[in-house]
């Protein structure tokens, strides 16, 4: 059973970092400098990995607080291991975040999320509710579109795995 829990170790960490490294920089030619950002050290961004069976790390992705009031939420460098791909984890990722997201920035039951999709994953997004705006720009020489949804008490019920909740 895959399971998604916060990076809250060293080692969960380096799994992070070598899961991004693999599939932004070394997969899609993304500039190592960037892909590293001064987001991944605020304590505001909730990091998470999911984790096989025996403890292998087959995905990551990231939460970012709104950047205002009223502004969404933001999922970003949601990177599945190519042995990994087509097992649900990019999904689950997905879910676990939305419902961090709500628990943590919800008002009234209902929170936005905002990523920057890759054109590529634009039907993965789209599978997940997710309603990508039309224009599109260049991030790393990579076409993008950007995707909002908004995540409501029924999408998460039961859905945050353990551990994946709240900032303390």
């Amino acid at each position: 059973m895959i399971r998604v829990v916060p990076v809250d170790t060293d080692e969960l960490r380096a799994a992070m970092n070598a899961i991004r490294m693999t599939v932004f920089v070394n997969e899609q030619g993304v500039d190592p400098l960037a892909e590293i950002d001064a987001r991944d050290q605020d304590p505001r961004t909730l990091h998470v990995v999911a984790l096989d069976d025996d403890g292998t790390a087959l995905g990551t992705a990231r939460l970012l607080p709104p950047h205002h009031a009223g502004e969404p939420a933001h999922i970003g460098r949601v990177a599945v291991e190519a042995a990994a791909r087509g097992r649900g984890v990019g999904a689950l990722l997905m879910t676990a975040l939305e419902a961090s997201a709500l628990e943590r920035y919800g008002v009234d039951g209902r929170v936005s999320v905002e990523l920057s999709a890759q054109e590529q994953a634009l039907g993965f997004y789209a599978r997940l509710g997710y309603v990508a705006r039309p224009e599109r720009y260049l991030d790393e020489a990579i076409w993008h579109r950007d995707a909002v949804k908004v995540i409501t008490g029924t999408d998460t019920a039961d859905d945050a795995p353990e551990g994946v909740g709240p900032a303390t």
